[in-house]
């Protein structure tokens, strides 16, 4: 079997984004059982880099959509030559929830967030629990979160709502939480602050290797790059980071 757990010069046990150049910039990959959150945009690949996190390891993958079906983001993802989705279903590693499909459909997006993280998850929690240890690790994407905070407007019930499913998350494996960067600074600001890390994705449109770029806004507890550094769709690669 082969590890998701990578091993890196001067780096502590690391759990590989699957984004090609990617871990470079991070001393080895992400830090196990750390909730880490894809900032941008709609259209500069947060939800690629998810699909990048599920990885060609043994790894289970939980995947938590608040937005779209197994069957949109399996055809999204093959559009781009992605392949890691078919890969786990075939293996029977890949648990899909779509939170949407159980809500009433007069419900908000935010109401249907606010249910399935405070009521569905938590009764979840000892199954994904025995997962993790059955095979020694889990993966957990969260894409993407941003529907919950327009349902919690207020700071103080945002934040104890947030830091709850962190606590959660980090306690059953590695989290992947994307969120929408442009409906404010205000909105973001929680989950952004309890995170572990932050990755940052921009769409410049200078028309050059810097059109896209990622930055690494926040890592705790190691060393990682400062800088915007380009980021590049390709066919079969999906996205590709240029470290040099």
């Amino acid at each position: 079997m082969k590890s998701l757990i990578l091993k890196g010069k001067n780096a502590t046990e690391r759990v590989s984004s699957g984004v090609f150049g990617f871990d470079d910039l991070i001393n080895g990959g992400f830090r196990p059982n750390t909730v880490n959150v894809i900032l941008g945009d709609i259209g500069t690949g947060k939800s690629s880099f998810s699909w990048h996190f599920i990885g060609h390891d043994e790894t289970p993958v939980i995947y938590m959509s608040l937005e779209e079906d197994l069957d949109q983001i399996r055809q999204e993802a093959l559009s781009l030559g992605l392949t890691t989705i078919e890969e786990k279903i075939k293996k029977n590693q890949l648990y899909f929830i779509a939170a949407f499909t159980e809500i009433s459909i007069n419900s908000t997006s935010g109401e249907i967030a606010q249910n399935f993280f405070n009521i569905e998850l938590p009764q979840r929690m000892n199954d994904f629990k025995k997962i993790s240890e059955k095979f020694g690790g889990l993966k957990i994407i969260i894409d993407p979160l941003t529907p919950l905070l327009f349902e919690i407007g207020e700071l103080k019930f945002q934040r104890e709502s947030i830091n709850r499913i962190f606590r959660s998350l980090r306690s059953i494996g590695t989290t992947v939480v994307t969120l929408e960067k442009g409906f404010g600074e205000q909105l973001v600001k929680i989950p952004l602050f309890l995170a572990d890390s932050v990755i940052d994705l921009d769409f410049l449109g200078l028309g050059s290797i810097y059109n896209r770029t990622l930055t690494v806004k926040k890592f705790r507890g190691s060393s990682h790059s400062e800088k915007p550094v380009p980021l590049l769709f390709e066919k079969g690669t999906g996205l590709k980071v240029l470290t040099q």
